[in-house]
């Protein structure tokens, strides 16, 4: 606890020095936002309330943890969350209404996989027909539920003759290839019951991998669709991998570039701890980040809006679009999207309960 508080006086320390609201007045706001609002000082920081630009009124209207929980109970009934939380039951519905999204190609599960054509997918010899048959370079295995990115793995294939190998997505030229039944075992547990969605890998358009080449670099869009009267976009960010990451998750270790939604344009990024550094260049490779437009970002929205209202009493939603080449695709929809995107994108989220 005596680090902890240590840790942010010495931010608020730091940032009186560097120009921004003096020292006594950020405790201040912090103690006043505590027993007033219950929001902590590691989400002050986070948010930046520091900075001089900022409202008093804007800082306050941010919600706290636990009327964030009670907005998003109210408005997204639990019985509903699995529609969108299991990610079979997520990509047959988005696939059903004709939603541009990566191919789906099966599920991968001992006793029970099967493949989009019904033919059986449980074990590596049936994955590498898979492979072999759609002539495959990249696959991406998402668990049926995970998080954060914590529950993907994305491959790459390559023969050794007629021995099919497999090794983690990457640029190194160290990385281990192994047999696909190895893969099987070691990486995707398949045999301790690991359940596994398997889907196209998504070559993204040159501008979003000029952010980071090897991640999948996506829009996070928050959309409310507010007692059914039409979906709007409340606000959103550009979520960006570092050099050695190819998942963008914020939790992973990712940064995060606020999107201005009138034109598309990106802010200087950050990473999601409380010293909110910025980063208008990439941190590891020096890229342009500020500035940047984001492609098709019409369509984008577009698309967003379209995907909430297909999913039956779900109001609210932080969807995870990627941009293809060809344009917009739907990854997922998080009907609890992190609280904390309203603190990357000044966004005084208590305008939901209006």
């Amino acid at each position: 606890m005596l680090a902890k508080f240590a840790k942010i006086l010495a931010l608020s320390r730091q940032r009186s020095k560097e120009g921004h609201v003096s020292l006594p007045r950020q405790l201040g706001e912090m103690i006043v936002l505590y027993v007033l609002r219950d929001v902590g000082p590691r989400y002050y920081h986070t948010a930046g309330f520091w900075r001089r630009s900022l409202r008093w009124n804007d800082k306050m209207r941010h919600l706290n943890a636990r009327e964030y929980r009670r907005f998003v109970d109210r408005v997204n009934p639990p019985a509903y969350r699995k529609l969108s939380q299991n990610k079979v039951a997520e990509k047959a519905i988005i696939t059903l209404f004709d939603l541009p999204t990566p191919r789906f190609l099966g599920r991968l599960a001992v006793g029970t996989g099967l493949d989009a054509h019904g033919r059986s997918l449980q074990n590596a010899d049936e994955l590498s027909t898979l492979i072999r048959y759609n002539r495959l370079e990249r696959l991406v295995f998402k668990r049926l539920e995970g998080y954060g990115g914590k529950g993907v793995r994305i491959a790459e294939f390559r023969f050794s003759g007629e021995t099919l190998l497999a090794a983690p997505l990457g640029e190194q030229d160290d990385r281990e290839w192994v047999s696909i039944e190895e893969y099987c075992r070691s990486t995707l547990c398949l045999s301790q019951g690991s359940d596994w969605l398997i889907e196209e890998y998504l070559v993204q358009h040159a501008v979003m991998a000029g952010l980071n080449p090897l991640s999948v670099n996506t829009i996070r869009i928050w959309i409310y669709d507010r007692s059914r009267t039409g979906p709007v976009v409340v606000t959103a960010y550009v979520r960006i991998g570092r050099v050695d990451m190819y998942v963008d998750n914020a939790s992973s270790g990712g940064i995060v570039a606020p999107l201005d939604l009138a034109t598309g344009k990106l802010r200087a990024a950050q990473d999601a701890y409380a010293d909110r550094r910025l980063y208008p260049r990439h941190p590891d490779h020096g890229s342009g980040i500020e500035g940047v437009v984001i492609p098709h970002w019409d369509s984008v929205q577009s698309l967003a809006k379209r995907t909430l209202s297909i999913f039956p009493n779900l109001c609210f939603a932080g969807l995870d679009i990627a941009i293809g080449e060809a344009g917009p695709v739907v990854l997922e929809l998080n009907v609890i999207p992190d609280r904390e995107g309203a603190a990357f994108t000044d966004c005084p989220n208590a305008t939901l309960l209006q």
